[in-house]
């Protein structure tokens, strides 16, 4: 008699159970893990016009040029203050005067892990020249923003 050779049936079946099982547990950990570094790279594209806005500041005594005021008649963008227009692919930014140099600069997620899509991350200037950071997206992205 020859001897059997292989797996049984039942023995593949418990191998692609325990690998469902490692998959159900994986793939959303994966997601919160892409989630937070597409956050970080928002928030590291955002965090970079700090210094040329304060500088920006300095020299011209105001956040930002609004329409008419700029050589263009346009509203200034982060391409204005030495960004490049392609610097993140994953969203926009928006800039927004407020009084006496203050203002906010707005990362807009358009693109990236679902969790974060359509969400924002808003760097405030207060005129004495501190900055703080608010998102609407889920703290499990970052815990260093305040939930807005």
């Amino acid at each position: 008699m020859k001897a059997q050779k292989g797996f049984t049936l039942i023995e593949l079946m418990i191998v692609v159970a325990i690998i469902g099982i490692l998959a159900a547990i994986a793939i959303p950990q994966y997601q919160n893990y892409v989630g937070r570094a597409n956050f970080a790279a928002g928030f590291s594209t955002l965090s970079a016009l700090k210094t040329n806005i304060d500088t920006f500041i300095l020299e011209k005594g105001d956040f930002i040029l609004e329409k008419g005021d700029f050589p263009e008649d346009t509203n200034m963008t982060a391409a204005d203050l030495g960004m490049a227009t392609n610097a993140n692919p994953m969203g926009t930014i928006a800039l927004t005067k407020g009084t006496e140099g203050a203002g906010t600069a707005k990362f807009t997620f358009n693109n990236g892990n679902p969790g974060i899509k359509g969400k924002t991350i808003t760097l405030t200037r207060v005129k004495e020249g501190t900055w703080s950071c608010g998102t609407d997206a889920d703290t499990k992205y970052d815990k260093g923003c305040t939930k807005s």
